[in-house]
């Protein structure tokens, strides 16, 4: 337990932070699969969340968007 501070500043969280959320979308984007820890026997289940292709376009808008506010305000 860190006692309710950082082990990292500010910044870096913010950093990680954007790291993580990209990846994510990525991931999304590529259709990864999860993987769940909750199987018969403790084993992994894959799910696949498919991206619906038609809101490819809006989800690019949004993407960029997302991005220009994060070069604005954290870089």
């Amino acid at each position: 337990m860190t006692g309710g501070s950082l082990y990292y500043s500010p910044k870096k969280v913010c950093q990680i932070i954007v790291a993580c959320c990209t990846l994510h979308n990525l991931a999304l984007r590529r259709q990864v699969p999860f993987l769940q820890e909750d199987g018969p026997e403790g084993g992994l289940v894959v799910v696949v969340e498919p991206v619906v292709s038609e809101e490819e376009e809006a989800e690019e808008e949004d993407i960029d968007n997302r991005n220009n506010v994060i070069q604005q305000y954290f870089q």
